[in-house]
C-alpha cells in the first residue's frame, strides 16, 4: 500500500542511518509505505545539500521572507502619521462644508 505524498524530508536522518546499517532502499521504502525511487531522490537531495554546505553555501528558506515585527517606535510613528492624515482630512471636510 503506497502513499502518494508524505513529508519524506523528516525521514532523511532515519533513512540514512538504516541505509548505513546495510538495509536497501527498497526494504526501507516498503517499511514506510513509499517507493524506492522516492527514497533515492530524497537521499540525492540530502547529499546535494551536504555538498553545498561543505563548500560554504549557507542554505536559506525558500519563499517570501517573513515580515519583521515592528518596534514600538515604528508603531508610534505610524500612528502619528495616521492621526495627522485624519486631522488634515477633517480640516478639509470642515473647510468645504463652510464651518471653518
Amino acid at each position: 500500500m503506497e502513499r502518494r505524498y508524505t513529508k519524506v524530508e523528516e525521514l532523511a536522518e532515519v533513512v540514512k542511518v538504516r541505509h548505513e546499517q546495510g538495509e536497501t532502499y527498497g526494504e526501507i521504502a516498503s517499511s514506510y509505505g513509499l517507493r524506492k525511487k522516492q527514497l533515492k531522490q530524497l537521499m540525492e537531495r540530502q547529499r546535494r545539500k551536504e555538498r553545498k554546505i561543505a563548500a560554504g553555501y549557507i542554505p536559506r528558506p525558500k519563499g517570501r521572507p517573513r515580515k519583521e515585527p515592528a518596534s514600538e517606535e515604528v508603531k508610534r510613528n505610524n500612528e502619528i502619521v495616521q492621526l495627522r492624515m485624519q486631522v488634515e482630512l477633517l480640516r478639509n471636510f470642515l473647510s468645504e462644508a463652510g464651518r471653518r
